[in-house]
């Protein structure tokens, strides 16, 4: 039964619509070192839903410019490629999703909830250890969409928050291999590989249970699954505070720590607290952005 269950989710996955000519287009423009600012320019205008996007978010606290970004020309110029591509690949990611938000839009704002915070944790880390920060908030966002794919092929029958009401790291990955041959890591990275998105991404939506089974961009899933873990303790009803996210990793998963030691990553259990109070800070300044990739 689960086998005919992996099935049913796979030709859900092929019968997936591509992703628009926009999407495609900016991600073979920002992928070559070659093109301008006015290629990117022209592949965007276009698509006048994703111009308003692109513009309201530029203008938002996420990036606390100084100045309004009133057009697209200004919007590339000031925000780049890496930062205008991944705008564009997070809405395209919500758009393709967005006649399920309308089916069960109370259970998939919770989803969406969790996925934000999510990127937020990922972006606060990125800053903190040097890397790509809007990158890797993209892939917190999208961490998780292989659950929306295994809602829409079993809407009756799949928990889409079955993780964030039972938040043990590991405990959904093993529910779901038991009930659909599969887990939502392994049809995120399906799907993400359809739709050609960069191989980071593909790496921390596919492995971000299990980082050490990566391949190849390791730091990416490493970085999601903590952003995951202090997400999770995020939308927690209990209202931890910062002492009790350093009690919790030091107590109880001494394993994340040993692995971010083994890939020369560093790890105080102090920048844990701080990363935490600053989460739930931005949680609350940075709300406009989700509504605006959901609108």
């Amino acid at each position: 039964m689960t086998s005919s269950k992996l099935a049913t989710i796979v030709r859900q996955i092929d019968n997936f619509p591509a992703l628009p000519a926009t999407v495609n287009k900016v991600m073979e423009i920002t992928s070559s070192s070659e093109s301008t600012a006015k290629d990117l320019m022209l592949a965007i205008l276009p698509d006048q839903s994703m111009c308003t996007t692109i513009l309201k978010i530029a203008n938002s606290a996420f990036f606390g410019i100084p100045r309004q970004v009133s057009t697209i020309e200004r919007a590339v110029v000031v925000l780049g490629h890496a930062e205008i591509r991944n705008i564009v690949l997070g809405k395209a990611v919500f758009t393709s999703f967005q006649k399920l938000q309308k089916q069960d839009r109370q259970t998939t704002d919770l989803f969406w909830e969790h996925s934000f915070t999510c990127g937020l944790a990922s972006k606060i880390i990125a800053e903190h250890l040097g890397f790509p920060a809007s990158e890797m908030f993209i892939a917190g966002l999208i961490h998780d969409i292989g659950k929306l794919a295994m809602l829409m092929t079993f809407p009756q029958d799949y928990s889409l928050l079955f993780e964030i009401s039972e938040p043990h790291q590991f405990r959904t990955v093993i529910h779901e291999h038991e009930e659909y041959s599969t887990s939502h890591d392994e049809i995120g990275m399906k799907i993400l590989k359809r739709w050609l998105f960069p191989t980071q991404l593909i790496a921390a939506t596919g492995y971000h249970h299990n980082p050490e089974q990566a391949p190849s961009d390791i730091i990416y899933p490493l970085v999601v699954q903590l952003a995951d873990m202090l997400s999770l303790m995020h939308c927690n009803p209990d209202n931890l505070e910062p002492s009790d996210i350093v009690t919790i990793f030091d107590d109880f998963l001494p394993e994340c720590k040993e692995l971010w030691l083994k890939n020369n990553l560093r790890w105080e259990s102090e920048m844990l607290g701080q990363w935490f109070a600053q989460l739930q800070e931005q949680r609350k300044r940075d709300q406009a952005i989700l509504d605006i990739m959901m609108s």
